[in-house]
């Protein structure tokens, strides 16, 4: 069951035990958050009235500049281990003791003080997740599990809605913070596990706290002004600001329609919990079936359209009809792509950046300038919904305004991007090993022009980046590469073609077997003894010679294979053979021996025992490499 789950997850062995605490305990801060957002809007419009919301909206903007500020101080200062334990029990003994204020005293100035509470929770704690992941995860690491983790955020999501109206419906609003109390004391439990787990693999304390130094935000303001020095990331700020401020502005007619319609506590916090359930699995099954396809097929340009134009459409709706089923549809629509199409859209426009400005800059926007909207929006509300008597079907208007500013700075931000993105390839600034998102059709389309060029370096560049992707197919333009004149290149392309499963070329890449280069004989043989059901030995003609390992790998795969030709005795002849080649010249065969041990029928314990006892490093580590994917405890 463990070595299915990892293919269908598609990470490899030992990533699945991190990956499973890390994607626990963001499912549970993120059940945490949602749940308070339920509570928090159902207390609140249970003793005030939506208007006031724009009140505390306003103030959970100043509140999160002040305690991002506050933060970043703290933790230059602070282990990160220590201030994530603390910091988590210190929301968790909140929760508590804001059950027991409401419960006994029932303090009515507590609903909106709990209300800000929750935006400030929801900026800190996730993000100090997503950083501890990147403390205890390799890079590579990361590259094949943030998926997986990313996902347990969208069930969090899922889950607090079933509990949230659950609990409301049997216990009551208040009864919920208990829950929160107790998802976040073992959230504690699991940071603990994960931190001990991430030690092992990354060799320390000591390096982890050494990354962050390197790494972290300076301070707020350094942030503040590294953003508005460039015009790029200025528009990715305004994109950000504006969709925020937007987002924030129909949320607000979302709860004030749902006020006027539901008005009790109870049926309100069900009302909510319910909608999360319904909006999280839509979300996910967009994530999983929809967006990727979407970004390879049209490009980040059409995806960063799709959600203003979707709310565009769906306040038309709300200005139209007014009623609690029309802006349902729009609140629907706009959670279910903005934590799936449109989260995957923004992440992209941070690709064209240097991992070290990355870092500084996307901390500061995804918090600050994302918490800048609540505050715009609050001020909106104040503007028309209290001086000028606006309702919430009317705000509609407003929000229309807005989008129209919203696809304008989508549109300047999509300029920049390409510009931006050809800028930083052109000078090797991408950073293939920081790089997680899947490529879409536009940062495609830009590699693809680099392949076109004159000099091998850029192409073999180019060529890396393609490498980035978990589930990548090639490009088309990279079957043109196996002529090249380069064979470096030429060889880059027949194994990014055989990693990504490409049998088409499979013609392309027979006749490579002739090629003058060696390295490219070699490199087309292993291709077609994975890929081509066809006897290698066929393929080899007396004046070509090939690389030694290449000919024996190529063959024992061929004789090992399940099916008519399975012949594991003779196999086993030629895998002793290559292991018994001792020697730093002959170390490529025993790597090549203990690779094709992991993929091969559980059959040749000997001479994996051999591999594991080599005094080469090289060797020792695949042949643990080959153990591990064979589940050989």
């Amino acid at each position: 069951m463990k070595r299915w789950i990892e293919r269908a997850l598609n990470v490899h062995p030992g990533d699945l035990g991190r990956g499973t605490l890390l994607c626990s305990c963001l499912f549970l801060v993120i059940t945490t958050y949602k749940i308070g957002g339920v509570a928090g809007a159902a207390l609140f419009l249970s003793r005030f009235q939506a208007k006031q919301l724009a009140y505390a909206d306003i103030s959970s903007s100043v509140l999160v500049a002040l305690v991002v500020a506050g933060y970043v101080h703290v933790a230059r200062r602070v282990r990160f281990h220590s201030l994530l334990l603390g910091s988590t029990l210190f929301f968790a003994s909140n929760c508590a003791l804001f059950w027991g204020l409401i419960h006994y005293l029932h303090l009515a100035w507590l609903f909106p003080v709990f209300y800000v509470w929750v935006k400030i929770f929801g900026v800190l704690v996730p993000t100090q997740i997503w950083t501890l992941a990147n403390y205890v995860l390799t890079t590579r690491e990361a590259k094949r599990v943030f998926g997986m983790v990313g996902g347990g955020g969208i069930a969090g999501w899922i889950f607090s809605g079933f509990f949230s109206k659950t609990i409301a419906k049997t216990l009551g609003t208040e009864v919920l913070l208990l829950g929160m109390v107790l998802f976040l004391l073992i959230c504690t439990g699991l940071i603990v596990l994960i931190w001990r787990s991430g030690l092992v693999a990354r060799g320390g304390a000591e390096e982890a706290t050494a990354e962050s130094a390197q790494g972290g935000p300076r301070n707020l303001f350094g942030s503040m002004r590294l953003v508005f020095s460039s015009s790029y990331l200025r528009a990715i700020a305004a994109v950000i600001c504006i969709g925020s401020l937007v987002t924030t502005l129909t949320g607000w007619q979302f709860l004030a329609i749902a006020q006027q319609t539901l008005q009790k506590k109870d049926a309100l916090a069900a009302f909510f919990g319910d909608f999360n359930f319904y909006a999280g699995i839509l979300s996910l099954t967009f994530q999983l079936l929809v967006t990727p396809r979407f970004l390879r097929k049209f490009g980040i340009g059409v995806s960063l359209f799709a959600l203003p134009t979707t709310v565009f459409l769906g306040s038309m709706g709300v200005l139209a009809f007014g009623t609690l089923g029309s802006v349902v549809v729009l609140k629907g629509f706009d959670q279910v792509q903005r934590y799936s199409l449109d989260k995957s859209s923004t992440e992209l426009l941070y690709l064209p950046l240097p991992a070290r400005i990355k870092l500084q800059v996307k901390w500061f926007i995804d918090t600050v300038i994302w918490r800048l909207g609540d505050g715009l929006s609050g001020l909106t509300v104040l503007m028309f919904a209290s001086t000028l008597h606006f309702s919430p079907r009317q705000i509609s208007a407003i929000v229309l305004v807005l989008v129209s500013g919203w696809l304008v700075g989508v549109a300047v931000a999509r300029r920049q991007y390409v510009a931006t993105l050809k800028e930083s390839i052109a000078q090797h600034r991408v950073d293939v090993e920081q790089t997680h998102a899947v490529l879409d059709r536009s940062t495609s389309d830009v590699l693809a022009s680099k392949l076109s060029t004159s000099d091998p370096n850029e192409i073999l560049y180019a060529l890396s980046l393609f490498e980035v992707e978990r589930q990548r197919a090639a490009h088309p333009v990279i079957r043109s590469l196996l002529y090249h004149a380069s064979p470096q290149v030429r060889q880059k392309a027949i194994a990014i073609l055989s990693e990504a499963g490409d049998k088409t070329a499979q013609p392309e890449i027979e006749r490579l077997v002739k090629d003058p280069e060696l390295s490219v004989r070699t490199e087309a043989l292993l291709y077609l003894a994975h890929h081509a059901h066809v006897d290698p030995l066929e393929l080899m003609q007396d004046e070509s010679d090939f690389s030694d390992f290449s000919v024996s790998s190529a063959v024992v795969a061929f004789l090992a294979r399940p099916g008519e030709t399975q012949v594991l005795e003779a196999a086993q002849q030629i895998l002793t053979t290559m292991v018994g080649e001792p020697g730093a010249k002959r170390q490529r065969h025993r790597v090549e021996a203990a690779r094709l041990l992991g993929e091969l029928p559980d059959s040749f314990d000997p001479l994996l025992s051999t591999l594991l006892a080599d005094p080469d490093p090289v060797v020792a580590r695949e042949a643990i490499h080959a153990v591990g994917k064979l589940r050989k405890r």
